[in-house]
């Protein structure tokens, strides 16, 4: 295990934090137009890696959508970071993944 993975596991949100891995964005259109990262999405999702003790409206492994500026990045895992988000920047709980 990397250090960052080593320190992401060992992470233990405080509060109503929660811990989220963010989904890749879309970089490319289905017409192949390639989109800059400020273009590529609004609102950004990911999938709970942990929850802090106050916390009682996601569990790990749920799906969210998060505000695009929210959240705090504590590391990096598969290329894609890793944040530690305040409850009140969840947007939604997603039934399922969003289409790449």
């Amino acid at each position: 295990m990397d250090r960052n993975a080593d320190l992401i596991a060992r992470a233990h949100p405080t509060g109503s934090r929660v811990l989220v891995h963010l989904d890749p964005g879309l970089q490319e259109t289905p017409n192949g137009i390639i989109l800059p990262p400020d273009a590529q999405q609004i609102t950004r999702h990911g999938l709970v890696l942990a929850v802090g003790p106050d916390q009682y409206t996601v569990s790990p492994g749920d799906r969210i959508l998060i505000e695009l500026h929210a959240g705090t990045e504590v590391g990096w895992l598969k290329n894609t970071p890793v944040l530690l988000v305040e409850a009140k920047d969840i947007v939604a709980i997603l039934s399922q993944p969003l289409e790449q």
